[in-house]
């Protein structure tokens, strides 16, 4: 896995935009490798955005389905992989994450509401 804080704002990072609100924070972006899910990298970048332990953070499924999310963008038996320009973007954990199809996660603390 590849993870940078990148201070450029979305749509300067990558294939556009996907988390709104975010401001000025920082953002932590990391790049699954093969044989790591998509889900298991959404954990790994917002526990770093949010200086949290990983296995203190509420389990992100209930908040998204991990295997719908896993299956969508690294394919399965069934289906390909996500085109590179998908992405998938929820809240977890006080922080905006889009899930993009090129095997990027973008995770920015959410701006208050």
């Amino acid at each position: 896995m590849t993870n940078h804080s990148d201070p450029r704002p979305l749509d300067d990072a990558g294939t556009g935009s996907g988390v709104d609100g975010a401001g000025d924070s920082p953002k932590v972006v990391y790049t699954h490798s093969d044989g790591e899910s998509p889900s298991h990298t959404v954990v790994e970048a917002v526990a770093e955005a949010t200086h949290t332990d990983p296995t203190r953070l509420r389990p992100l499924y209930e908040v998204v389905d991990t295997d719908a999310l896993d299956a969508l963008i690294t394919g399965d038996s069934e289906r390909p992989r996500a085109p590179d320009g998908l992405s998938v973007t929820f809240r977890y954990e006080g922080c905006d994450v889009a899930v993009y199809g090129d095997g990027r996660t973008v995770v920015s603390r959410s701006a208050p509401r």
